[in-house]
């Protein structure tokens, strides 16, 4: 396992190196500077690592992942190849010995290679422990702890995963990440909503609800936060629009909470306006 530690100014934490980053193209900082390879099989084969990171993958899934289900005969000895170009480069970038990166960092097993990394040097690991805490807060009504800990782990995507390999195990992991994502934006949201950002966050939810235009809860806190600026015929557009949009593509109406809320918009139910709630505890009481 390899860590380095960079000297950081007195009272900042101390951060392991190299940093690799998966939230986003790939990217491995060392000292300032980006070493990820540039070519596109080398990066697939080094997410996949990452993603497996302490794990050992077997050299048939690595082959899947860069060739797909068809890899030309030579593709086993050319993963050696790749794995040998890895080894250097982290020799070379890194400053390491190469009885150390073949002992330590990137080992070969009977059948597969394994990556050595100390998890606090993943992106990841800092991703999912700041959503965890987010979360927590959000459970206690501590709102302002968990828009701040769900706000910093969405900072650290630098946009969308860039993979281009082909191992459906790695694609599973990516679609769960991206929708980890955006578990901690609505959940960074509802914090939002409850510390009374109502006005800030509609801009937001607009654009949510065109990415996710079937997902109930973004729907459901679009017409929250417009309720509470005010915006009553806005927020009973958003009902019809959605209510429409379901019927037409999968002929279906809006869920019995939906429904719950689009009453209560009508009938200016005071729970909406009561921000110690999130938008599901609010659907919650609605539908009591």
């Amino acid at each position: 396992m390899l860590t380095l530690l960079h000297q950081q100014p007195a009272g900042t934490k101390v951060m392991a190196e190299p940093r690799f980053k998966l939230l986003g193209p790939l990217a491995i900082t060392h000292r300032g500077v980006d070493i990820a390879p540039s070519a596109p099989k080398l990066r697939a084969l080094l997410v996949s690592l990452l993603l497996n990171a302490n794990r050992t993958v077997g050299s048939a899934e690595l082959v899947r992942e860069i060739w797909g289900d068809e890899p030309p005969p030579s593709a086993h000895a050319t993963l050696q190849t790749y794995i040998v170009k890895l080894r250097s480069l982290f020799r070379d970038a890194l400053g390491l010995s190469a009885t150390h990166v073949n002992q330590k960092m990137l080992l070969t097993y009977s059948g597969g290679y394994t990556l050595r990394v100390d998890p606090e040097q993943l992106d990841i690991t800092e991703f999912e422990r700041l959503v965890s805490a987010g979360s927590a807060a959000l459970r206690t009504g501590n709102y302002e702890v968990a828009a701040h800990s769900l706000g910093r782990s969405l900072a650290l995507w630098r946009g969308s995963i860039i993979h281009g390999g082909h191992w459906t195990q790695t694609l599973a992991q990516i679609v769960r990440l991206e929708e980890r994502r955006f578990y901690a934006q609505t959940m960074r949201i509802e914090a939002d909503l409850c510390l009374g950002r109502h006005h800030e966050m509609i801009s937001e939810l607009a654009s949510l609800t065109i990415e996710h235009p079937l997902h109930e809860s973004a729907q459901a806190m679009l017409m929250i936060a417009l309720h509470r600026a005010g915006r009553m015929s806005a927020a009973l557009d958003v009902f019809r629009s959605f209510r429409g949009r379901i019927k037409r593509e999968l002929g279906i109406g809006p869920s019995t909470r939906l429904q719950a809320l689009h009453n209560a918009l009508l009938s200016a139910d005071p729970v909406l306006n009561d921000r110690q709630l999130t938008s599901e505890m609010v659907l919650d009481l609605l539908t009591v």
